[in-house]
């Protein structure tokens, strides 16, 4: 457990009345790291849906990630006593033990509130199972398949008998627009007929009508209504002409189209009858093909269950209820805190006084950095040694390679001078004596004698 909370054994030994903080700090490693294998637990087998013991094996590795890393983020904060550099390599291990405490919280906060969780999510599924309904009513295949089944309404009602009313005659939908458009003119020129022959009644009355002069007797103006009457008789004399021809016209199509009648709904029918399977093929595929979308957003709409639903619905939730998101950022909240809780004591430990395990361990860490320093020095001065030794031999090496060059070349000159003196007492015997010169095999040599009469013509 010392060692866990970053302690040295060798120390420790020194000062074991220390043992106890490191074990206090490896007891806050482990808490956090046990409520990371909850959380992971928590995490995979409620949200991703794994078996449970797949999901305790990964939590328990995800708690081991979680002690190294707090671990690291203790002991690299060191014992340092400088509040700027305290706070300067305090806050990116900070951040990093936030970001920690948010992942591992977060999984445990959904946990506690599963059951408001899962009660909104009830009303989530519902809210987007009617979205997708009207997205659904509102698609081109929904509207494809309504106006099939119209068709097949249709054709399955002229098979019962319900004729459409788009089987009549042209001829007699003329005669029958003519007839009403003459019957409304002849009832308009009626009223006019009406109007004229009581404003030419007043006038000879000489009532006190509107616009009438008011004088008895067949006057000028009273001629004038007159006229105006007998004018509005003959327009609607001849309306009621031609509505009455109209109504001659339309009473002939009708005798006609009752005529054909009876061939033409069979052969409505038997378009219809033609029709329906096909429409009845074409509505199954389209309805089937409509179904099948309508199972996958429902399967799939109730299998959003996952984290980042819970989170949604978690979060619904709370902006609902003002008492539950008080609890949610309450427990939040504690976590969170237990999550930073090893950086925060590493931190305040760091802001005391140093304690006698960091004064003895940073006397220790003076004498291997001393004795460090002192085998590099000796080293060197070793090394300086032992080059000069070098150098030296070296040198003498070079030396007796010049004397023993120059002893060579001294004997090597007082032989060639032995050789040249024979020689030359050699050739003056010989030019003395009047001999020719001769080479080892008896004849004459022709070198002997050119020059000064040295071998090889040395002069």
């Amino acid at each position: 457990m010392a060692w866990l909370g970053g302690g040295d054994q060798e120390i420790l030994a020194r000062v074991p009345q220390e043992r106890a903080r490191f074990v206090q700090m490896a007891g806050v490693l482990l808490t956090t790291a046990g409520l990371a294998v909850v959380s992971m637990t928590f995490a995979l087998h409620s949200g991703v849906k794994a078996p449970l013991a797949p999901s305790v094996i990964l939590g328990l590795l995800w708690g081991v990630v979680i002690l190294n890393l707090d671990r690291f983020l203790v002991l690299s904060m060191g014992s340092t006593r400088d509040r700027r550099r305290l706070v300067l390599i305090t806050l990116p291990r900070l951040a990093l033990a936030v970001l920690l405490a948010l992942v591992i919280s977060t999984p445990l906060v959904l946990r506690i509130f599963q059951s408001d969780i899962n009660q909104q999510l009830f009303v989530m599924q519902q809210r987007e199972s009617r979205r997708e309904a009207s997205l659904e009513a509102g698609s081109g295949e929904q509207q494809q398949a309504n106006q099939v089944k119209a068709q097949i309404d249709t054709d399955q009602g002229i098979l019962n008998g319900h004729l459409p009313q788009t089987i009549t005659s042209p001829q007699l939908q003329s005669a029958q627009s003519q007839v009403s458009q003459l019957q409304k003119a002849a009832q308009s020129d009626y009223q006019a007929e009406v109007t004229a022959r009581e404003a030419w009644q007043c006038e000879l009355d000489g009532q006190n009508c509107e616009g009438a002069s008011g004088k008895v007797g067949d006057g000028p103006r009273a001629q004038a209504k007159y006229l105006e009457y007998q004018q509005d008789v003959k327009t609607y004399d001849t309306v009621e002409s031609e509505l009455s021809t109209a109504q001659a016209t339309e009473k002939t199509a009708q005798q006609s189209f009752t005529g054909d009648l009876a061939s033409r709904v069979q052969q409505v029918k038997a378009a219809a009858r033609q029709a329906l399977p096909g429409l009845q093929r074409e509505y199954a595929s389209l309805e089937a093909g409509l179904q099948a979308t309508a199972a996958a957003g429902r399967k799939l709409n109730d299998a959003n269950t996952g984290i980042l639903a819970q989170l949604q619905a978690l979060s619904d939730a709370s902006a609902a209820s003002p008492s539950l998101e008080t609890a949610r950022l309450a427990v939040l909240l504690l976590f969170f805190l237990i999550e930073i809780l090893p950086v925060g004591v590493k931190f305040l430990l760091n802001i005391g006084p140093p304690s006698a395990y960091e004064v003895v361990a940073k006397l220790s860490e003076d004498e291997l950095i001393d004795a460090a320093h002192t085998r590099r020095v000796e080293s060197r001065r070793i090394g300086e040694s032992r080059s000069q030794t070098r150098i030296s031999l070296a040198a003498d090496m070079q030396q007796k390679r010049v004397d023993l060059g120059k002893h060579a070349n001294t004997r090597f000159a007082s032989e060639m001078t032995t050789v040249l003196d024979a020689t030359a007492g050699e050739w003056a015997a010989r030019a003395l004596g009047r001999q020719p010169a001769t080479n080892g095999n008896g004849h004459a040599d022709p070198q002997i004698g050119q020059g000064f009469g040295l071998p090889g013509g040395a002069t």
